[in-house]
């Protein structure tokens, strides 16, 4: 497959500099919790609120993209992006391509299989179809930033998708950061953007 293929580009308007990230905080809380990775689990959801809900003090709930996956029937679809617009949030690649036919926007590396990104673009065309009967939300979807930043606890924090310079990065998987040259990469994405944290 070329870089082109569906499933394996990551589209330029994807992209940011590590440097939008030294900003002041849209808030400041001293507990954070980052939703990543919800894939449309509605067990999962309901059990973050209720855990998120005994939290006290000054608390925060961010969900960080790609919330949606594999809640393609509607009511599922609605309970899943109601629930997160009440919160703050972030989109990911899945949120931003709900409305377009150009697969997942997941940018994968070589290293995952050719059969994931097959079965990616899958799910994805079937959730497409569910977005397109709910355009109202799919809309509110799309406008989410592509990433926020707030303070806990005295400490930057950085909220991501993707990687700091990409909404849909592998810049910050596990088999990037075994490369010891990526490692170098990564202190100075800390450096230009001036966070202690990049939570992603």
């Amino acid at each position: 497959m070329t870089a082109h293929t569906p499933g394996r580009s990551c589209p330029l308007h994807y992209r940011y500099s590590p440097a939008v990230f030294a900003t002041a905080a849209e808030a400041q809380c001293e507990v954070l919790y980052v939703v990543g990775g919800l894939y449309g689990n509605t067990t999962a959801l309901a059990q973050v609120l209720a855990l998120f809900a005994r939290e006290r003090g000054e608390k925060r709930l961010v969900f960080n993209g790609d919330f949606n996956w594999f809640n393609v029937d509607d009511a599922a679809f609605q309970l899943i992006n109601q629930t997160v617009l009440g919160h703050s949030a972030t989109r990911g690649n899945v949120e931003t391509e709900l409305g377009s036919d150009q697969g997942c926007g997941c940018g994968y590396p070589d290293w995952v299989g050719d059969q994931v990104v097959d079965w990616s673009n899958t799910i994805m065309q079937r959730l497409q179809s569910t977005a397109a009967r709910h355009p109202a939300l799919t809309q509110q979807l799309q406008a989410l930033p592509m990433w926020r930043r707030l303070d806990v606890g005295g400490r930057r924090v950085a909220i991501v998708h993707g990687d700091a310079e990409s909404l849909a990065g592998w810049g910050f998987a596990s088999e990037s950061l075994r490369e010891l040259e990526h490692l170098r990469r990564v202190r100075g994405w800390f450096d230009q953007a001036q966070v202690d944290i990049f939570a992603c």
